[in-house]
């Protein structure tokens, strides 16, 4: 035989060669769909009743490029406030009598708590500008339930912010614009909310909820985000209830939404204005849709408009005018304060736990709760009744237990190739470690994860099926005139078939909405065995014309599988860059783990249903050893790429900490360096020299020998700031641009009251000195602290910071020429402890000259921080 091969080996690598060409063109496939390509962006020229994502462009253009940074405490921000409200004015201008339009600037102001990333936070803010504009027909009332859109206008720290989030104001722009010249007056009023303030905490949601006359009026809302650059447009968040989600299911042009984006949205680091509008302070349905890809740029300066992927605008935009016209359409629209009224309970929709997905982007399949409830028992069921089903002919209580026994065996035959799929890669990457310099070669050439770990999981998948190669049958043979191989596979097939079926009924009982996949793959699997008999019985169990016929009907299964899965595991890529850095020694192989368990898990969902059958031929010697040769490639292939690239940038955070005591005086200056990944700054100097000699510090530097940087130095990025570990510290050269400036300072604004409780109020006035591009100011209160004046006079869950007493942290925003004032109050006449720490993002020429000597593949937000603390 050629190349050594008998002719079984050589139909085993036929059936895999089939089956490696199949999941290319789905996987090309997949790769078209979620890039967009399907989708053809409409010129500047095209007619003004359609969208066109070339005229929204030009919006994040001129939001991105032509306005210098759209950061609170910039003037960029204040700009491209004028410019989207001059786009509106102009919008009204030529808006037909038909239409009622009304533009509205507002500064919010308020104070609250909340929960960030897992810590317990106050917010003060002031000053924070929102553009509405109302458009509705000329009998209008002002109490006419609405459709509210929201997106923010503001950008996060040293980006430019294209895509987080000028994508979202250019979107709306241009839905709003075609709303006006294509004629349509909505039936109900839509407003839309450009909000300034969301980086800093979804302020700008919040003001608006707190404070505008509108809020009441809303009936349903969609909030636009942007995790990335493009791609997919998932809805990630969707309600209460299921009418949003079927409104979206309905009218979407291109449906992009998978109902288990809400089990896992939860679980992800970061939040968005949905959780304002639909659960903090309103309980108003709606969509929360956001760009996933390209979240290599994500809050980075690469986030630039050359990074947009083509189609994804033309989609959103597309989505988002046919969503506006299906909420403004709907009967079930009511007044947010209609909604909370318990008089009114007509329409209100209770449905939670709706299943819907799109499939390829093509059609979405949508359906209650009620009826998943009683569709994802069903492949449980027929698992469970299959003993009787099979010995319908010889009835016996000893066949039926004989077929359970079997039954269970394939069972626990499958689920442990599962098993082994997971953990092969697992132990595959740490042995990949052991021999490497760096971690996550894979981040920045995707690809490799695939290569190293896909076929690790298939050979996982495979063992049992080779090990166990002769089925251990308590069927008779002869009772049930039935071949040993006939009654293996069966045992076999059906044993996966009830691993799929359990595993679709505990997201049944756990309540969560990701048992669509599940079902989906046990349907497709009772139609390819079925398939797979008829065939059977004309050419062989064995023959691969049978096995086409098994493959045949799995085919639209498979494909949403390497679709979704494909989707999950570059989203899950592109964000291990910011997952945090966890310490050593599990830190450094925390990304890999989770990456190879992740495709892991793909696999045997794209790949487990097949090998019931196809397992005769793959689970062959010749085939494992093939793949074993391909591990090893890809291990050694994998070792020669590095992790980062301009495509995939490594995240660094400078910060210069000026230590200060009063208007004047400067104690202390440092550069502390910190990264959010796995690969430390040990390794980022090793590879960026001219940066280590800037450093003055060796390039065999060690964490034994190096300054350390305190956890507490970090506060003016609480609580982002727990995603660093084993941060640098290092001497600040002296500059001559800070020497002239008036520092921060807290000081007493009046006397301290005693109450007759006993307890002690501290009057006290926070001053920002002379810097004028303040982000946020950061306070942290330590001692025995009972109340405060800010939000609502309410504290916050206390935080227990480095080891240190409990602490009260409140974070103050909003540009103004007046100081802070505020008042703490104490139970005892123990003093209180305040830290202050001042984000300001004018850098000195020293700190400028440090960032550009970074690579190209790293990026730098830069920034100042100007920490004092006081007791009073």
């Amino acid at each position: 035989m050629a190349f050594g091969l008998n002719s079984d080996d050589a139909t085993a690598f036929k059936l895999l060669i089939c089956l490696a060409v199949m999941y290319g063109l789905m996987s090309m496939l997949a790769h078209s769909i979620v890039h967009m390509k399907f989708v053809k962006p409409l010129a500047i020229d095209a007619p003004l009743d359609r969208f066109s994502e070339a005229r929204a462009v030009e919006h994040v253009r001129i939001l991105s490029q032509e306005i210098d940074g759209r950061q609170e405490g910039r003037p960029g921000l204040r700009e491209a406030a004028r410019y989207i409200n001059g786009q509106l004015e102009m919008m009204k201008e030529r808006a037909s009598d038909e239409f009622r339009i009304e533009i509205e600037e507002t500064v919010v102001d308020g104070s609250f708590s909340m929960m960030f990333l897992g810590h317990s936070i106050s917010l003060g803010y002031r000053n924070h500008t929102n553009i509405l504009m109302r458009i509705s027909s000329v009998d209008s009332r002002e109490t006419d339930p609405s459709v509210l859109i929201n997106g923010h206008f503001d950008s996060p720290l040293g980006s430019p912010g294209a895509g987080d989030c000028g994508t979202c104001v250019a979107s709306m722009l241009e839905v709003a614009r075609l709303i006006v010249d294509s004629g349509w007056v909505p039936p109900r009023p839509v407003i839309f909310l450009f909000n300034g303030a969301e980086e800093l905490f979804l302020l700008g949601s919040h003001g608006f909820m707190e404070k505008h006359r509108w809020h009441d009026t809303i009936g349903a809302f969609v909030n636009v985000e942007a995790s990335g650059t493009g791609g997919l447009d998932l809805v990630c968040q969707s309600g209460p209830g299921s009418w949003p989600s079927r409104v979206y299911a309905q009218s979407a042009v291109y449906p992009m939404a998978h109902s288990v984006a809400q089990d896992v949205f939860p679980v992800i680091p970061g939040d968005t204005d949905y959780r304002i509008f639909s659960q903090d302070y309103g309980n108003i349905p709606g969509l929360d849709i956001i760009f996933l890809f390209g979240g290599y740029f994500y809050h980075t300066s690469y986030d630039t408009v050359e990074r947009l992927l083509p189609g994804s605008i033309q989609a959103r935009g597309e989505n988002l005018f046919s969503i506006i016209k299906g909420f403004t359409n709907s009967s079930m629209l009511q007044n947010f304060y209609k909604q909370a009224s318990p008089e009114i309970t007509i329409h209100q929709d209770k449905d939670d736990g709706a299943i819907f997905f799109d499939y390829l982007s093509w059609f979405m399949v949508f359906y209650s709760s009620g009826l998943a409830l009683v569709l994802h028992k069903i492949p449980i069921a027929v698992f469970l009744i299959l003993p009787f089903l099979l010995n319908l002919r010889n009835f016996s209580i000893t066949s039926c237990l004989a077929t359970f026994s079997d039954l269970t065996k394939g069972f626990l035959s499958h689920a442990l190739g599962v098993f082994l799929a997971i953990v092969s890669p697992v132990m595959f990457s740490i042995l990949r470690l052991l021999f490497t310099n760096y971690s996550m070669n894979w981040f920045s050439h995707p690809y490799l994860a695939y290569l190293m770990f896909v076929p690790c999981s298939l050979v996982g998948l495979l063992i049992p099926r080779t090990f166990w190669s002769c089925f251990p049958l308590s069927q008779d043979i002869s009772v049930f005139q039935a071949s040993r191989e006939v009654l293996s596979d069966e045992a076999r097939f059906w044993g996966a078939f009830g691993f799929f079926s359990s595993l679709t009924m505990a997201y049944l009982l756990a309540g969560l909405s990701g048992g669509f996949l599940t079902f989906f793959a046990c349907i497709s699997m009772l139609a390819a065995w079925l398939s797979f008999s008829l065939a059977a019985t004309h050419y062989g169990r064995r023959s691969l014309r049978s096995i086409l016929f098994f493959v045949l009907p799995m085919v639209p299964y498979l494909a949403y599988s390497v679709y979704f899965g494909g989707f999950l595991a570059q989203f899950l890529i592109e964000k291990t860059g910011m997952m945090g850095s966890i310490p050593p020694p599990y830190g450094y192989f925390i990304p890999d783990i989770v990456v190879a368990v992740t495709i892991g898990v793909l696999t045997s969902v794209c790949i487990g249903p097949l090998i019931p059958v196809c397992g005769h031929w793959l689970a062959r010697s010749s085939i494992l050893q093939f793949l074993l040769q391909i591990i090893v490639i890809g291990l050694a292939v994998s070792s020669q790429f590095f992790p980062y690239s301009m495509a995939a940038p490594k995240r660094v955070v400078l910060q210069q900490t000026y230590i200060t005591s009063g208007p004047n005086h400067l104690e202390n200056s440092s550069y502390e360096l910190s990264v959010v990944d796995s690969n430390s700054l040990i390794f980022l100097l090793k590879h960026a020299p001219d940066v280590a000699n800037e450093l003055q510090t060796d390039l065999d530097l060690s964490f034994e020998t190096a300054n350390l940087s305190r956890q507490e130095n970090w506060l003016a990025l609480f609580p982002v700031s727990f995603m660093f570990s084993r941060s640098l510290k290092f001497p600040a050269k002296e500059s001559t641009s800070k020497k002239d400036i008036h520092f921060p300072y807290l000081i007493s604004s009046k006397p301290q009251t005693i109450s007759d409780h006993g307890s002690r109020r501290v009057y006290l006035e926070l001053s920002l000195g002379s810097l004028e591009e303040v982000w946020v100011t950061v306070l942290n209160v330590t001692g025995p602290l009972s109340n405060w004046s800010f939000a609502d006079n309410k504290l916050p869950a206390p935080e227990i910071l480095a080891g240190g007493p409990p602490s009260y942290i409140c974070r103050l925003s909003g540009a103004s020429h007046e100081n802070w004032r505020f008042w703490l109050e104490a139970e005892s006449e123990e003093k209180l402890r305040i830290d202050v720490a001042v984000l300001d993002q004018q850098l000195t020429n020293e700190v400028k000259r440090l960032k550009s000597l970074f690579p190209d593949w790293v990026d730098v937000i830069a920034y100042s921080s100007f920490m004092s603390t006081y007791t009073f």
